[in-house]
């Protein structure tokens, strides 16, 4: 099994991945994601893309059954290139009424800085989603990532 830091290079410049929750009766719901990996953890913004409330399924679902799934991979016709990494452990809803605010406002820059997109909404008012991965699993076609 792999770790973290065998991966952290290629999550760094990935731009996107799925991820999935559950809810307490073990309904499944997956969602795409961009991230950004800092320290042991990653994390995922709340955005200001249209959205019809704040309590959105995966984070009640983290809220009620922290487990998470976070698969991020690389497709290709030539299938020699295909790869993917799957994170799985516990996550956290992080509501800014609760954040550690020096945690929080690193966490908002280095998304700001992967995704230009970011410089432009405001983040500092809505939750951020911290998955820290406990099991680390990679697969790649050619051997290399």
């Amino acid at each position: 099994m792999a770790s973290l830091d065998d991966v952290r290079t290629t999550l760094e410049t990935a731009r996107h991945g799925y991820l999935s929750t559950a809810s307490p009766t073990a309904d499944p719901h997956l969602q795409p994601v961009v991230f950004q990996i800092i320290g042991d953890s990653v994390y995922i913004a709340i955005d200001e893309k249209p959205k019809t409330t704040l309590r959105l399924r995966r984070l009640t679902n983290i809220e009620s059954n922290p487990k998470f799934a976070l698969m991020v991979d690389h497709y290709d016709d030539d299938w020699n290139r295909l790869w993917w990494i799957l994170l799985r452990g516990p996550a956290d809803v992080l509501w800014p009424s609760e954040w550690d605010t020096e945690e929080a406002a690193g966490v908002i820059a280095a998304l700001r800085a992967k995704y230009t997109q970011y410089q432009s909404m405001s983040l500092e008012e809505r939750p951020l989603l911290k998955l820290t991965p406990d099991r680390v699993t990679r697969w790649s076609a050619s051997g290399s990532y």
